[in-house]
């Protein structure tokens, strides 16, 4: 492609995407690709309307002279120019990144703060065609689904600030193309010597995958970015078939979480629920870009399970919750509300009237709002109590006691959660710790003996009542919400 050609595509695609007299942000490295940017928009816009941004990310000694080029050629150019630093080693040891994640998030971070300071929604970065390959290579090696094969889209909500817009002028150009306009233009960019440090996967991938895979078809990148470019369209057209779907399976959202209804969620098609998840994690966590195919039928399984009360970890700090009817996604220490569970009748609303809740064993109990609780005893095959994952069942050694009382938490009352070896904590803390909603905690119900407690109910049993091989009766707990009563006097569990 000639220069004048790459200068007549660059300005198009600044028509169709840039407001009329809006000022744009570009990421400035110094090195070709985004020299070549800051170059051709200063033609296109006028430098008036150009804003350079350069971040130093403080992982290599000639950071600062590199620097100090990009200031000088923004300068002579008659270009603004923000520059920035930050410490990308420490932020990626401090939230467990790598140091390309880390840089990422710093780089992005950086360019949203700056178009915010100049006022103005767009910023532009210098990704090209060739960064497509590698990108959707990249994502293919991590197993990714549809989502990843899109690459990098040529406009974008900027990751961290959906409120800005991104902008890839480049991304149909090739690196040679970009190459020769520099030369052209009698540019004479810097190079970043840590782009042949193949420690980094993206640099294995461009220095020693792609020409492995060259031997086998001299056309791979411009297959990927055509794989890149018909995955995008597909996509874009099943996220348009899926928006009516995901107004009738969205529920609500707060600071840090979000819920969708599970009854709806479980009458969606497969290819929906998949993609609801995913946006559901994306609605949290906008610049989350390890979202894999496996993660996903994780907490497709998860949920498809119905396990109420069953939760799994997910990337980015994020959560997912199995609640009786909603699927809850929370992000770190959110004060996301859990909805419904089980409550004590509102006439036993404090703890002098424990007594008057007991529960026999075997016996059952009917609690507030549809919800049973059951004793009986168990004899059966004992590792499934070691292998019970159900938050709603516990098996408990209460010694020969008939009868256990069922009642709320006791002001400032302490038990030993089992796992913690004996050490003790306070029950509200617990709940809170457990996201229970600040209304559900005084009816909450918890199950006891004239010693200490047994059961919080859905959460923890105590230590002292663990099973041990020395344990001669095992009483089996059940918590469960049910839509009519149950005919039997005695619950069998099953």
């Amino acid at each position: 492609m000639e220069p004048r050609e790459l200068e007549q595509q660059v300005a198009a695609q600044c028509r169709v995407h840039l407001s009329p007299e809006a000022k744009l942000v570009v990421g400035v490295s110094g090195g070709p690709d985004s020299l070549a940017l800051l170059h051709l928009l200063a033609r296109v816009l006028g430098a008036e309307r150009v804003i350079a941004a350069h971040l130093n990310h403080s992982l290599r000694p000639e950071a600062d002279e590199e620097l100090l080029f990009v200031v000088k050629t923004a300068v002579s150019w008659h270009i603004p120019i923000v520059v920035g630093k930050v410490d990308v080693p420490a932020l990626a040891q401090a939230n467990g990144w790598s140091i390309e994640e880390a840089a990422r998030h710093a780089r992005y971070r950086f360019l949203a703060e700056t178009a915010v300071q100049e006022s103005t929604p767009f910023v532009a970065v210098a990704h090209h065609a060739d960064d497509q390959a590698e990108t959707v290579l990249l994502h293919l090696i991590r197993g990714s689904g549809l989502a990843g094969l899109r690459g990098m889209l040529p406009v974008s909500p900027l990751p961290g600030a959906p409120e800005l817009t991104l902008l890839r002028p480049l991304l149909a150009i090739s690196r040679q193309d970009i190459e020769t306009y520099c030369a052209a233009h009698r540019l004479q960019p810097v190079y970043d010597q840590s782009n042949s440090d193949t420690t980094y996967l993206r640099n294995r991938i461009r220095h020693e995958l792609l020409p492995l895979l060259t031997q086998y078809n001299p056309q791979i990148n411009h297959h990927l970015q055509q794989l890149a470019a018909i995955t995008a369209a597909d996509y874009a057209l099943l996220e348009e078939w899926f928006q009516p779907f995901w107004q009738s399976v969205y529920v609500e959202q707060g600071e840090g979480w979000l819920a969708l209804a599970r009854a709806r969620w479980l009458e969606l098609p497969l290819s929906h629920r998949r993609l609801a998840l995913r946006w559901g994690m994306l609605a949290l966590r906008p610049s989350q870009t390890d979202i894999s195919f496996q993660v996903v039928e994780l907490a497709r399984e998860l949920v498809e399970r119905g396990v109420t009360g069953a939760q799994m970890d997910l990337p980015g700090g994020l959560m997912l919750r199995l609640e009786y009817e909603r699927i809850l996604l929370v992000a770190d220490n959110s004060p996301a509300p859990l909805a419904f569970g089980p409550q004590l009748p509102a006439a036993v609303p404090t703890a002098e009237a424990v007594g008057l809740r007991i529960l026999r064993v075997p016996g059952q109990m009917a609690l507030g709002g549809g919800w049973w609780l059951y004793a009986q005893e168990y004899v059966g095959d004992t590792a499934v109590i070691a292998q019970n994952s159900d938050p709603w069942v516990a098996f408990v050694d209460v010694g020969g006691r008939d009868t256990l009382t069922v009642r709320p938490r006791l002001p400032g009352e302490r038990f030993q959660p089992l796992g913690m070896h004996g050490r003790h904590a306070a029950v509200k803390e617990v709940m809170i710790n457990r996201k229970v909603a600040q209304g559900l905690r005084p009816l909450w119900p918890m199950v006891a003996h004239e010693a200490h407690l047994v059961w919080l109910v859905g959460h923890s049993i105590d230590e002292r009542v663990r099973v041990s091989p020395a344990t001669a009766r095992i009483i089996r707990l059940t918590c469960r919400y049910v839509t009519t009563r149950p005919e039997t006097s005695h619950y069998s569990g099953e």
